[in-house]
C-alpha cells in the first residue's frame, strides 16, 4: 500500500494556524497592556482629582469658618454702631435738658417763680407763681420771643392763689401758672 504523506500539507496549514493563535496572544497583550495603562493612568487622575477635591473642600470648610467668623463681627460691629448711636442719643438728651433750663433762665422775667419743670420728650409743662398776672404774661412772651426755641407755648391755668405767709418773707405771691410747651432740638455747637 502506498500510502499518502498528509503530513507535509498539514504542516502549513498549522503554522498558519499557530501565526494566527501568536498574533491574536499578541493582539491580546498588547490590548491588555493599553487597558492595564489606561485604567492605570485613569486611577492616577482619579487620586489627584480626590486629592484636589479634599483640599478644595478643606479649604470651603477654612472659608466658611472664615465667613462665620466675620459675619460675627458684623453682628457685633452693628451692635456697637448701635450702642453708640443710643449713647450719642442720650448726650444728645442731656445735653437738650441742660441747654433747655439755659434758655429758661435766661428769659425768665424778675419776681416770677417756678415751682416744678417736668420734661416729657421734647415738651415740658411749667408750674410756678408770679405776684400778678402781668408777670405771667411777661414769661409767655418772653417763651415766644426765645428765637424760635421754644412751640406750642400754651397758658394752661392761672389762678389767683391765697397768700398764707407774712409780707416780709415772701411779698406778693398771688398768682400760679401752669404753661405748657416744647422745645426743639438745636444742633450741638
Amino acid at each position: 500500500m502506498s500510502g499518502i504523506n498528509f503530513l507535509a500539507q498539514r504542516n502549513p496549514a498549522a503554522g498558519a494556524h499557530r501565526r494566527f493563535y501568536l498574533l491574536l496572544a499578541a493582539t491580546v497583550a498588547a490590548g491588555l497592556a493599553v487597558v492595564l495603562f489606561l485604567s492605570w493612568h485613569i486611577a492616577g487622575q482619579a487620586t489627584r482629582q480626590q486629592q484636589l477635591l479634599d483640599l478644595l473642600r478643606a479649604e470651603h470648610g477654612r472659608l466658611d469658618t472664615a465667613i462665620e467668623a466675620g459675619k460675627s463681627q458684623d453682628e457685633k460691629s452693628a451692635a456697637l454702631e448701635n450702642q453708640r448711636r443710643h449713647l450719642e442719643a442720650l448726650q444728645q438728651q442731656r445735653n437738650e435738658a441742660t441747654r433747655l433750663l439755659a434758655e429758661l433762665a435766661r428769659r425768665m422775667p424778675p419776681q416770677v417763680f417756678l415751682t416744678t419743670l417736668v420734661q416729657q420728650g421734647r415738651s415740658f409743662t411749667l408750674n410756678g407763681s408770679a405776684p400778678s398776672h402781668r408777670h405771667v404774661m411777661q414769661l409767655l412772651e418772653a417763651l415766644r420771643d426765645a428765637d424760635g426755641a421754644f412751640t406750642h407755648i400754651e397758658l394752661q391755668e392761672a389762678r389767683s392763689a391765697v397768700n398764707t405767709k407774712p409780707a416780709s418773707t415772701d411779698p406778693g405771691r398771688l398768682h400760679d401758672f401752669v404753661i405748657t410747651a416744647g422745645h426743639r432740638v438745636v444742633a450741638a455747637r
